[in-house]
């Protein structure tokens, strides 16, 4: 996709960053596509950074901006499936040491977390955005949930042995002080698991979408940053963290994205805003389908056979394990 030849001369007054959050370049950052969140105003510019090719939303939409994307009625989709996925993930993940401690960042409803807790021996704790997902997390489940942003928690340094952060990374507005803040609570010994969209391939429906409409797309799940391999390189050494391993999944929708594989007729409606707010605002859980027992294993083993290592351009998620350097 050539941004230049893109018809920006609508969105010519959308203002531009001084520097790079990631890489802190000082540059002149050219505009890729006017984008919106949950509402048609405000306007944000999708810029890119010349050094580390980061994209990223600016100005860093507000609190309020974020409280109306993250409305409750944004959560409760997939909650059936999420306690066995926690199941396994501990199952595989986490060795059975009695009192260790487990985070996980952006825990949604708490579900997963609630499959972790009950299947290993470690000490669940779990940090959510929303105050009304933690609520529920807490109330619900009984989960030590706490809502807000992880730098408000403040919890003590080296405090966790493992630290889950899975879609994350690209909704935080300083992804850096972020991962600083990962670093500071995790033991030296310690890991971090990080699954984070592979940036260009994730903003490509934006481009694809404003070039074909001509109207702002929406960012369809709440993405602010869309992370290169160099920028996600270049935040992992500012906060110290060292790559351990790292693999490629969704290969067919990353193809699909970048338009060497057949896009789905109904592609663009997702970048579309919505006719109107739901009616009530409060959290739904959607009706659990009626599937085979072992359905939920069944697809995450399949999703993990379908994976490819190392951080390869063409997929649309990385999935990388994190250690202290």
């Amino acid at each position: 996709m050539n941004v230049a030849s893109l018809d920006l001369k609508d969105w010519s007054s959308l203002p531009t960053p001084q520097r790079c959050p990631v890489c802190d370049a000082a540059e002149s950052f050219p505009v890729v596509c006017p984008v919106v969140l949950a509402t048609a105003e405000p306007v944000y510019a999708l810029v890119e950074c010349p050094h580390c090719h980061v994209r990223f939303l600016h100005p860093s939409p507000d609190d309020e901006a974020l409280r109306r994307f993250y409305a409750p009625h944004y959560f409760g989709a997939d909650w059936y499936s999420q306690e066995e996925k926690g199941r396994m993930f501990a199952q595989r993940m986490l060795p059975g040491v009695f009192g260790e401690r487990f985070l996980d960042v952006g825990c949604n409803l708490g579900y997963f977390l609630y499959g972790v807790a009950h299947t290993s021996s470690w000490e669940a704790h779990g940090v959510e955005i929303s105050r009304e997902a933690a609520a529920y997390a807490r109330e619900k489940l009984l989960l030590d949930v706490h809502g807000g942003e992880l730098a408000d928690a403040g919890y003590p340094d080296e405090f966790f042995g493992f630290v889950r952060v899975n879609n994350v990374l690209e909704h935080v507005r300083k992804p850096g002080e972020f991962l600083k803040e990962c670093r500071r609570i995790l033991r030296k010994d310690g890991q971090l698991y990080l699954s984070v969209p592979n940036g260009p391939v994730d903003s490509a429906g934006l481009l694809d979408y404003f070039q074909s409409e001509r109207t702002p797309p929406r960012s369809k799940d709440g993405h602010l940053f869309f992370f290169s391999e160099h920028a996600l390189q270049r935040l992992f050494r500012n906060a110290k963290f060292k790559v351990a391993t790292a693999h490629t999944y969704g290969i067919r929708r990353g193809l699909r994205a970048l338009g060497r594989y057949p896009r789905k007729l109904r592609w663009k409606a997702p970048y579309r805003l919505p006719d109107a707010a739901p009616e009530k605002e409060e959290i739904v859980l959607a009706p659990r389908p009626r599937r085979l027992p072992g359905y939920a294993a069944f697809r995450y083993w399949q999703s993990r056979l379908k994976r490819i290592p190392g951080l390869a351009s063409y997929g649309l998620d990385y999935e990388i394990l994190l250690t202290a350097v």
